[in-house]
Order: C-alpha cells, then structure tokens, then sequence
C-alpha cells in the first residue's frame, strides 16, 4: 500500500468511531495561512458553523489585523470590535455578537494592528476579558491574518490547534510551509492540521498534502495531520456576493458537506489529555510577560 493509498485509507476510516469529547476547557483552534487569498475566513467561519449543527457552542474571534471580515462574510454589521474591547476597555461580553446557528463572534473591525501596540496595562485587561467568556464555549475559533505577523503569534502558539489552509498550487504549499516553519521555530511542539481548499477532486488534496507534509517531515522534523479537502466550487463565490454563509445557502453541496468532514476531524481531535495542559490565557499571558506587549 502506497502512502497516499494508506492516507485515503484512514480518512475513511476516521469517521466510523464514536463522537469524541471534549476536554473541560475550551479548546481553541487557531487558522491560519501562507498567504491571503486561500479561502481561510470563509473556511473559519463555515466550519465554526458546522460544529455549531454538531451541537458545540462556538466563538469566532476575527485577528485578520486591520482587514476583518467575518461579519461581511455573514452578513451583519457589527456594533462593537476587539478593537473597542482594548482601546476603550469595553466590557468583552458587549462586543459579543450573535450569528447563524447560534454561534457568537467578535468581529475584527478595522485599525485592529493597534491592539498590539497597547500597553501591558491594556493586555492585562484584554486577557482578564477573554478569560470571563472563553470557558462558556466548547470551541474558540481565532481567525488570524494571512501570514501570521510577530504580534499575532502568541495567539496561534498559544492554541491547542492550529489549523493550516491551503491550496493545490504550488505557490499556496511553499506559502504554507513558510507559516509553518515560522510556527515551528517558534514552538515545537504544536499540533499542526492541514486543510487542502480549492481541491478538484479527493486525490488532489491528498497529493498537496503529501507534498507539504513530506517537505515539513524532512526539513522541520514535524508531523502534519490531514484534516481533509475542500472542493474547489463556484458556490464560494456566490455565497460571498449575498453575504451569506454557503453552509447556510447551499447545505447539501458537496462543498458543505466536506466542511461537516473538516468539523468532525476537529471534534476527533478533541480527545486531549486534561491533565497537564496549560490553558490557552496561561499561554498567551506568558508570551507577553516576556515582552510580546510593550
């Protein structure tokens, strides 16, 4: 059996098991990517609403600095933003918003790169926010900037996931690998899940994360998950267009019912061990003890 006959092999396999339970915190799942323009908001998003149908409350935090977009992609304009939360000290719970299916969001807003010029006094205060609503929710899922800037970075290492959106195109793979080194030279020991979008059919994806993960085994020494394809469909587009989520307009494509695939690989990875873990505020307040927030 070949390696991408084997790898096939358990992505059928992986959904004849029981539901997996999550831990008694809030698992937070940074997304993340090379470069813009991969599709990772709406996968962010589409996703988030999957797990919501699956039964988990969910929280979407938009970090796409100075270009959020979540609540575009949904379709309803935002009162408040993380932006207001640390330059005003707005109470977290007044920028929560309520979107489809019940899952709640902070929207990104725009001037968000200032968040990360606040004092340690603003930081302190924002971490204090966060910690008050997270533990509400099964999932927290942190949409980050293309990329991934050094102020951002805390945030994905500090996650009990991250999740890696990328293309078949050889351009988007190398723009994956370069996230991904930044993140594994930064902490290595991560938990790295890769999304193939855009993909033409089940051996496309499997192809490109081959590709990735073979380059990232060789060179970076890390073991990459396969969290499944996406299709490549025109519904994307039009969903985009009418502001409304494609799981929302069109749930029985194939493109959401690879997302319902992508949501259950998440739920599966969820069987974490509780004891030892330090939760995702402990992680991120010791990255800006150390000098992340000046």
């Amino acid at each position: 059996m070949d390696q991408a006959e084997s790898l096939r092999k358990r992505m059928e396999e992986r959904f004849a098991g029981t539901p997996a339970v999550y831990r008694n915190k809030a698992k937070t799942l940074a997304v993340v990517s090379g470069k813009g323009g991969v599709g990772k908001s709406n996968i962010s998003l589409n996703t988030a609403l999957a797990l919501s149908d699956k039964g988990k409350k969910v929280l979407v935090i938009d970090l796409d600095v100075g270009m959020g977009n979540i609540d575009i992609l949904i379709g309803r304009q935002a009162l408040y933003t993380v932006v207001d939360v640390l330059n005003h000290k707005m109470p977290i719970h007044r920028a929560l918003s309520t979107g489809p299916k019940g899952i709640r969001y902070i929207s990104g807003g725009t001037g968000l790169n200032t968040m990360f010029e606040l004092s340690r006094d603003k930081w302190a205060f924002f971490l204090k926010e966060l910690s008050t609503v997270i533990n509400d929710f099964d999932l927290v899922v942190f949409d980050m900037g293309a990329g991934l800037s050094k102020d951002q970075l805390p945030f994905a290492l500090s996650a009990d996931e991250i999740l890696v959106v990328t293309t078949p195109e050889p351009t988007s793979i190398m723009d994956a690998y370069s996230a991904i080194k930044h993140l594994t030279l930064n902490g290595p020991e991560l938990r790295l899940k890769v999304a193939v979008n855009r993909c033409m059919n089940q051996k496309d994806g499997i192809s490109a994360f081959l590709r990735l993960s073979n380059t990232v085994n060789a060179f970076l020494q890390q073991k990459l998950e396969y969290a499944g394809p996406i299709p490549e469909d025109p519904l994307v587009s039009k969903a985009v267009v009418e502001q409304q989520p494609f799981l929302i307009r069109h749930p029985r494509s194939k493109l959401s019912s690879a997302v319902y695939l992508l949501a259950d690989s998440l739920l599966e990875s969820g069987t974490v061990k509780t004891g030892g873990n330090r939760s995702f505020i402990d992680k991120l307040s010791s990255f800006f003890r150390r000098g992340n927030a000046t």
